[in-house]
């Protein structure tokens, strides 16, 4: 429903505004994943994302007067190419890419480019069209006397059709509905003629946009943005009117790059004087921070791929960088490491959720091992006293399970994680308090609640006491494909992403594995998102199913635990596991085939 959804966006920005009004500045989110509203921002630019007449104006063609009038129509359509935008972000990633150059790679994708283009093409001709408005108008002031001499002359030349009934009867019904469309567009504020609510930077006085932000990051020594001859981009084409340039030369490619360095730098922009004095006086640029927004999202929308490309080519190093690239996009920071930002970071919380309220997942139990019967029903239902009989039961039995002996035949082995959200309790009395201090109802925004968190599991093979064996090749599961390396299997498999991979792409990752004591550090067993959706569940269980050693022996399976949303919250433990050889088992489609015969 359109209205809901509106609802919920206009309940996640009122209490973006009152948390970042108490970070100081930052952009934290309350409401995380549906997007970091600026605070300062959001208070000038509301009418942006609710008015149809401003959105109109930056999104189409107006149809004021002024000499491009009769000019050729900008197309505002932009042809995507997603096949083309997966291959270039997946061939600009190496196993030790950093955040930076990972958020520099997604700036310069083609699709983002073209999209971005488009917006400055838009922008620049919403400026054409503002200035030809305003010469016009001081024309018509200029002018008006001998406009009213020429409205009083009645004995000019006549229009083919003045004499024909039908065509003055037409003319003045599409007069009449012209006049009532304008009368119309003004009483809803759709009139998108309407000039002067749509301030433009470098066309009206002391409204800020684009240029601000550059200057600033210029101030704070992160423009040009840094570390960016290190990345791909440095030597990366592109193209502008037919010209093949790089990147700092390329409008598309530069505003995606100030955007990206605007957005780790949130917290010192948005609590600079001039954006502070100008949010109250509506003199934002909407033709760079609309976009802002819309950028945001979609790199948001593409940190998410690239952590799914990550995990198919099986690279750890690179998964944990796509990881921090996410948290340092949505909080607004350069770098994830520094006792200066933990700091921030941890009394933020404490300012915002009471002394409990910094994030803690506590793993309480964990198990690694055959896997467990799920209960017969939910959890948090009421059970009748044999219901819970039979729970007791059951937990004897999978206490019993966990004891039983792995082996290198089993299907599959589970990982099972008890987890409790340190911080629930303290999140939702916050929440709920804003809510209610808004006016805004409970259920509406609790309803836009996102707490991502991501699972990634190694292993190693161990001795009795410990060391590890740097032998053992890390073969799992299908012991038909347990002597390839990863990428020989991508390749057999024909994979899709595989595919996608230039020479020196393929050659960084095989160079990733081709040791043994590389696999044990660097090789992912599984990449396993779980998602909160429910700010006041306080516990629950993770299960992931993942495939046992093909060679009997212990193992070490190292899991990491890392928030998309909190800094410096993440849990790392290792699970032993005794794994026995198994009793091969006879393939059925084997034994039917004989029967056939």
């Amino acid at each position: 429903c359109p209205r809901h959804n509106k609802n919920i966006v206009i309940a996640t920005m009122a209490i973006e505004e009152e948390l970042a009004a108490k970070a100081g500045g930052s952009s934290l989110p309350l409401l995380a994943g549906l997007g970091l509203v600026i605070a300062l921002i959001v208070l000038a630019l509301r009418y942006i994302q609710t008015s149809d007449k401003v959105k109109a104006v930056t999104e189409t063609n107006t149809k004021s007067g002024g000499s491009t009038a009769g000019a050729k129509k900008l197309d505002n359509k932009v042809t995507l190419n997603p096949q083309a935008d997966a291959a270039y972000l997946v061939n600009c990633l190496r196993p030790d890419s950093t955040p930076l150059g990972i958020l520099y790679a997604i700036a310069t994708t083609p699709d983002t480019v073209a999209v971005t283009s488009k917006h400055l093409a838009m922008a620049a001709d919403l400026r054409d069209k503002k200035r030809d408005h305003l010469k016009g108008k001081e024309k018509e002031a200029s002018h008006k006397s001998m406009d009213d001499l020429f409205d009083d002359d009645d004995d000019g030349w006549a229009e083919d059709d003045q004499d024909d009934p039908a065509a003055q009867a037409a003319k003045k019904a599409k007069e009449e509905k012209e006049k009532e469309a304008k009368r119309l567009a003004k009483a809803t504020g759709k009139d998108v003629t309407d000039f002067n609510k749509v301030k433009l930077e470098g066309v009206d006085e002391g409204v800020l946009g684009q240029q601000w932000v550059m200057d600033n990051l210029t101030k704070m020594g992160v423009w040009p943005p840094p570390s960016l001859n290190e990345t791909f981009v440095k030597d990366s084409k592109f193209d502008l009117d037919g010209k093949s340039v790089g990147a700092m030369d390329h409008p598309g490619v530069q505003r995606n790059l100030i955007m990206t360095m605007g957005r780790l730098n949130a917290k010192q922009l948005n609590t600079h004087p001039e954006l502070t004095a100008a949010g109250p006086k509506g003199l934002i640029d909407p033709t760079y921070f609309q976009a802002t927004m819309e950028y945001r999202q979609r790199v948001g929308q593409m940190l998410e791929a690239t952590l799914r490309m990550a995990c198919t080519l099986r690279s750890y190093r690179l998964a944990v960088s796509i990881l921090d690239a996410i948290v340092m996009f949505k909080i607004g920071l350069m770098s994830v490491d520094g006792e200066e930002q933990l700091t921030w970071f941890k009394d933020l919380m404490a300012k915002q959720y009471g002394p409990s309220g910094v994030p803690k997942l506590v793993i309480e139990e964990k198990f690694l091992g055959v896997p467990t019967p799920e209960p017969s029903k939910e959890a948090g239902v009421d059970k009748t006293e044999a219901e819970k009989k039979e729970a007791t039961k059951n937990k004897i039995v999978q206490q019993i399970m966990q004891t039983k002996q792995v082996t290198t035949t089993d299907k599959q082995m589970a990982l099972e994680m008890q987890i409790t959200r340190q911080h629930a309790e303290s999140f939702t009395k916050e929440k709920l308090a804003m809510c209610q201090r808004q006016g805004i109802p409970p259920q509406i925004a609790l309803q836009s609640y996102r707490e991502a968190w991501f699972i990634l599991v190694r292993a190693k093979k161990v001795s009795e006491d410990g060391t590890p064996i740097p032998e053992w090749d890390g073969a799992l599961g299908d012991a038909k494909t347990s002597a390839k390396s990863h990428m020989e299997l991508l390749k057999d498999k024909n994979d899709p992403l595989y595919k996608m991979l230039e020479p020196a792409s393929i050659k960084s990752f095989e160079k990733e594995f081709e040791s043994t004591a590389h696999n044990m550090e660097n090789k992912i067993v599984i990449g396993w998102p779980f998602v909160i959706s429910n700010v006041a569940q306080k516990t629950g269980k993770v299960k992931i199913h993942l495939p046992p050693p093909l060679e009997a022996g212990k193992y070490e399976f190292n899991v990491t635990i890392k928030s998309q949303e909190f800094l410096d919250v993440g849990e790392d433990f290792t699970l032993v596991v005794d794994v026995a050889k198994g009793v091969e088992q006879k393939d059925e489609e084997d034994d039917e085939s004989k029967k056939d015969k």
